[in-house]
C-alpha cells in the first residue's frame, strides 16, 4: 500500500472522524474516514485512511481530465490533417493554374 506523505494534507477531527483535506485544480477535496465505535481509535492511521481516500478522488479527477485532454488533442489532430490535405490540394491547384498560364504565355509568344 501507498503512503501519502500525510503532511500535505489538512485534517480535520471531529470525535472518531478525520477528514482530510487537500486541493486540486482550485477545488478542495475531501478524504474522510471513520472509526468504527467497536474499534480502537488510531489518529495516525485514520490520517492516512483519510489521506489515501482523498488522494483516490484526486486521481479519478486527474484521470477524468486526461481523458478529455486526450480527445481534445485527437480532435486538433484530425482538424490539422484536414487542414492539411486542403491545403496540399490548394497548393496542387495553384501549382496548376501556373503551368496553364505559362503555356498560355508561350502559345502567345510562339503566334507573334
Amino acid at each position: 500500500m501507498k503512503n501519502y506523505p500525510i503532511d500535505t494534507y489538512r485534517f480535520i477531527t471531529t470525535g472518531n472522524k478525520i477528514i482530510a483535506l487537500t486541493t486540486y485544480a482550485g477545488r478542495t477535496i475531501r478524504g474522510i474516514a471513520k472509526c468504527d465505535p467497536r474499534d480502537g481509535f488510531d489518529m495516525e492511521k485514520g490520517k492516512k485512511l483519510a489521506a489515501a481516500r482523498a488522494a483516490v478522488k484526486v486521481a479519478q479527477r486527474r484521470f477524468d481530465r486526461s481523458c478529455l485532454k486526450l480527445v481534445e488533442a485527437e480532435d486538433a489532430v484530425d482538424r490539422a490533417g484536414n487542414h492539411l490535405v486542403k491545403m496540399s490540394r490548394y497548393q496542387d491547384d495553384a501549382y496548376n493554374a501556373m503551368i496553364a498560364a505559362e503555356d498560355a504565355v508561350q502559345a502567345l509568344v510562339a503566334e507573334m
